[in-house]
């Protein structure tokens, strides 16, 4: 082996081997700690073809020791430190059924094609090939962009924890969203879907969805003290969430704008009545059997209505009544929003109903409704200048 030679300046040792399986190599070592348990020098290597290309790669991890990086927390893999993030980090902030989505697009996406690198090597070009690769398999962009957040906000902890000097996601391209318009009943569609409702023991579910525009989770989450019949309010206070850890349980609502108070129409108040009355003679009839006499919609046996059974009806009330299958049932609060905006009422309080933190989301998802209402103020405009204009004549 070749004689070590030592850098001015205290740059560290490089030396080409001789021999061995890195033999014709180049390879330098720093001094980067001591050990802990024998007081001795902790000493780093690097590898290249070249003297100069490992005295360039010494100098690099020179540069992030002097910013005061953590050197050593920097060896371990991308996918080491996103699964020690999710579960020390995200864990505690998280809902668990979104803590679970993240961990399936990790599982999914992430990990299998950035897990391997070492969290110091993870460069914007892998980050961009995961990407475009995810792109030419048919995944959505929003797909893309939700794997995105998770990567960024994952390295944006590193950046803090001093792990990286900078979140390499910053320079990363995302593809465009689609700009898919919500498919809302028409009015002739919502009449029929209306009259198959009425002889259903779940028809004042899907009525109070579309005339409250709640989520199906805040739905089956209900219980009757939420419901003030006097004063026909509906209180949104829990959701009904299922995960792989917990399986289905009551939860607090998605977001804090989420708890809120929502008006009860005539219709709705009387279809609860009436689906109240028929809930107690059920009770009656199962006797101490019925588990949660609380629940406002409950199985036969009063325990929570699981989600996919409650869309598979959904599917059956929609074929029934003729309805084509792009009406889903997250279109009931669709209509119940498009109704609203149609009737001219202003984003804002539509935004409040509906739950939404922000109120861009809400302009977003109905802005063809919008346009369509300040259509119709143009044609009111319209009018009023026209009866002006033949005054003066």
């Amino acid at each position: 082996m070749a004689k070590k030679r030592k850098n001015a300046n205290g740059e560290g040792t490089i030396y080409q081997c001789k021999s061995g399986k890195h033999k014709g190599r180049w390879i330098g070592q720093l001094v980067i700690g001591t050990n802990p348990d024998t007081g001795k020098p902790k000493r780093k290597s690097f590898y290249g073809k070249t003297r100069a290309e490992v005295k360039e790669k010494m100098r690099e991890y020179q540069e992030e020791m002097a910013q005061g990086l953590d050197i050593m927390g920097q060896e371990q893999t991308f996918g080491e430190w996103i699964l020690f993030w999710m579960d020390n980090y995200k864990k505690i902030e998280l809902r668990l059924s979104t803590w679970e989505n993240y961990m399936r697009s990790i599982k999914n996406h992430i990990y299998p094609a950035l897990g391997h690198i070492p969290l110091r090597d993870l460069k914007t070009d892998d980050i961009q090939n995961l990407y475009n690769r995810m792109i030419k398999e048919g995944r959505a962009p929003a797909t893309v962009r939700r794997n995105h957040q998770i990567i960024n906000s994952c390295l944006k902890q590193a950046v803090q924890n001093r792990l990286l000097a900078w979140n390499p996601t910053e320079a990363a391209k995302l593809p465009k969203l689609t700009d898919t318009q919500v498919r809302a009943m028409t009015i002739d569609e919502m009449e029929k879907f209306l009259s198959v409702l009425q002889q259903d023991r779940w028809g004042a579910a899907f009525l109070c969805l579309l005339g409250t525009g709640l989520r199906m989770g805040e739905l089956l989450a209900l219980r009757w003290e939420d419901i003030d019949f006097d004063n026909k309010l509906l209180y949104v206070r829990q959701a009904l969430v299922r995960t792989k850890e917990k399986g289905l349980y009551f939860d607090e609502p998605k977001t804090e704008k989420s708890k809120r108070v929502v008006p009860l129409p005539d219709e709705v108040v009387a279809a609860l009545k009436n689906h109240r009355i028929q809930q107690l003679q059920l009770r009656l009839a199962v006797g101490q059997e019925y588990k949660n006499p609380d629940l406002v919609f409950a199985t036969s046996v009063g325990t929570p209505i699981y989600p996919r059974n409650f869309t598979r009806k959904f599917y059956e009330l929609r074929k029934k009544a003729g309805i084509p299958d792009d009406i889903n049932l997250h279109a009931l609060r669709h209509t119940y929003a498009t109704r609203l905006l149609e009737q001219g009422e202003n984003l804002k309080t539509v935004q409040e109903l509906l739950g939404h933190t922000d109120i861009s989301t809400t302009a977003n998802t109905y802005s063809h409704v919008s346009v369509e209402v300040k259509q119709k103020a143009a044609a009111k405009m319209d009018k009023l200048l026209s009866k002006k204009i033949s005054s003066r004549e």
